[in-house]
């Protein structure tokens, strides 16, 4: 199953959020594809956390997280990555990028039809990061307006006792394929985790030696089935209603656009 997932994928775009998730969804993927770019949707550096203090402005911290994902990337063979940017050039703030869906989707649309890749995979909808959710949002959007094959991949969310969840679907429908790393894959994925020194014990929770894929879900962005009492990331039930709200009126204007 996992060989028809991917079959005769020679260029995959992989979109997310930050600079780590690719390495901690799609690093045994990117060792084994022929060409990949990655493609990153924000600037990692979210307001409110310290960031600043340790590294003396946020600036400082994006640029430190995209040295690494540099270095990183670098362990996997005929990959180079890219970043979203605004039509002022300008780069899309972490947890914001929910507020800036038309100009994200154009930079995204523009960066696909450059690359031509066979398919994209990107974050599922799960309602545990506020960007990642974006992201599955913003790449149903690029495969439907291109007709690109659209592949998924977990990271986190929580349950409905409010426990943590790493590296599983929501809603298994039997069709989820597991990619088990080699011993050689797994050592090169240690490598890559390596290289995300800012990210310190956060990269250390995920698992290195499996990884899952599916073909993208057609989600009702607008009116998800999972429990917004437990929102993960999302923080409030507020923050989530102006995301779902975001959903609804950029599907709107896409309609009335035709695309």
């Amino acid at each position: 199953m996992l060989r028809m997932l991917f079959e005769n994928v020679e260029r995959l775009l992989v979109f997310v959020a930050h600079p780590d998730d690719e390495t901690i969804g799609c690093a045994g993927l990117l060792q084994r594809v022929p060409a990949s770019l990655v493609v990153f949707a924000v600037d990692g550096s979210p307001a409110g956390y310290g960031f600043e203090r340790k590294f003396g402005t946020l600036k400082n911290y994006s640029e430190e997280r995209f040295r690494e994902a540099g270095r990183a990337l670098g362990y996997t063979p005929n990959c180079e990555f890219r970043r979203l940017k605004t039509r002022r050039g300008e780069y899309f703030q972490d947890r914001r990028l929910f507020e800036n869906l038309e100009e994200a989707a154009g930079s995204l649309l523009t960066t696909v039809q450059e690359f031509s890749p066979d398919a994209m995979v990107s974050h599922a909808f799960e309602g545990g990061h506020i960007d990642h959710d974006a992201c599955s949002f913003l790449a149903n959007h690029a495969a439907s307006s291109c007709g690109l094959r659209h592949l998924e991949f977990p990271l986190y969310w929580k349950g409905a006792n409010g426990q943590d969840v790493f590296q599983e679907f929501r809603e298994v429908q039997g069709d989820e394929v597991c990619l088990d790393l080699s011993e050689a894959e797994i050592t090169v994925k240690k490598k890559m985790l390596g290289e995300y020194k800012s990210q310190g014990e956060i990269v250390a929770t995920f698992s290195l030696n499996a990884e899952r894929f599916r073909g993208a879900r057609s989600y009702d962005y607008v009116h998800p089935r999972w429990n917004f009492s437990y929102p993960g990331n999302w923080r409030t039930r507020r923050d989530a209603r102006l995301v779902l709200k975001r959903f609804e009126e950029f599907r709107g204007m896409t309609v009335k656009k035709g695309q």
